[in-house]
């Protein structure tokens, strides 16, 4: 059953209301505070977080910003619903563009069960695309990338080997793209961390350079990843270059 976990503080008429049309849309629906202990457990099993916002927005501070980082590390759909002066206040704590949906009060309940049917019917789309995870410190380069393949794969963005590693534990990936060069932790040893776990050592890798020497090439292929991209590569050679990885090997 398609889940929805909902964060408030204040229990309302309209709150009550908005339950039942959830559940009589053929939803699971859990209510928490914004501060609940179990929060993490509660938000990891949902499909869909749905932030309720009251007078005490501003005063949950550390709930948001903890909301915030479940949702980014757990890969949820994230609603806001609030007054317009609240929907400015949240992005004091979290970005806007983590928002699938943002509402104002007062609430239409047929356009909201609509955007929320239509965000479960889009999450199963996704779940047959194919999930590629690319971890670049160069976030202009990421988004670039992002752009890229977001309409024909599932994406993940990583800044560092280690958010990769953090998010690769939590989540199913069917290919990296690894920049070859990052600080503190460099490409070729995230490559090896990855190789050494369990849950990822079968994940194939294929290193993002932006070197064309052949002997920085050379060190990268002796470790047996699944290629390695050029940065200077164009959107249809990536797609096509992606597209024959799998398709070679039967994925």
């Amino acid at each position: 059953m398609r889940s929805i976990l909902i964060v408030r503080d204040e229990k309302t008429f309209m709150v009550n209301a908005m339950v039942s049309n959830i559940k009589e849309a053929g939803h699971y629906v859990k209510e928490v505070p914004f501060n609940a202990i179990g929060i993490e457990a509660d938000l990891k099993a949902s499909d869909v977080v749905v932030i309720y916002a009251d007078d005490t927005l501003s005063d949950n501070a550390e709930g948001l910003i903890r909301i915030k980082d479940l949702c980014i590390d757990f890969d949820k759909r994230l609603v806001f619903i609030g007054s317009k002066r609240e929907n400015e206040v949240i992005e004091s704590y979290i970005p806007k563009h983590l928002f699938a949906e943002m509402f104002e009060r007062p609430l239409d309940m047929n356009k909201f069960i609509e955007k929320i049917n239509r965000m479960f019917e889009d999450k199963a789309k996704e779940k047959r695309k194919k999930f590629i995870l690319l971890c670049d410190d160069d976030v202009t380069f990421l988004n670039i990338m992002n752009e890229w393949l977001k309409d024909y794969y599932t994406v993940g963005l990583a800044k560092s080997g280690v958010q990769a590693i953090t998010w690769i534990a939590r989540n199913n990936v069917d290919l990296i793209l690894l920049d070859y060069e990052m600080p503190t932790v460099d490409g070729l040893k995230v490559y090896e961390m990855l190789k050494s776990e369990q849950f990822s050592k079968d994940i194939p890798i294929m290193f993002l350079t932006g070197k064309k020497e052949k002997l920085a090439i050379l060190k990268a292929m002796a470790l047996k990843p699944a290629g390695y991209i050029l940065k200077d590569i164009s959107k249809q050679q990536l797609l096509g270059k992606i597209e024959d990885y799998f398709a070679k090997n039967g994925a």
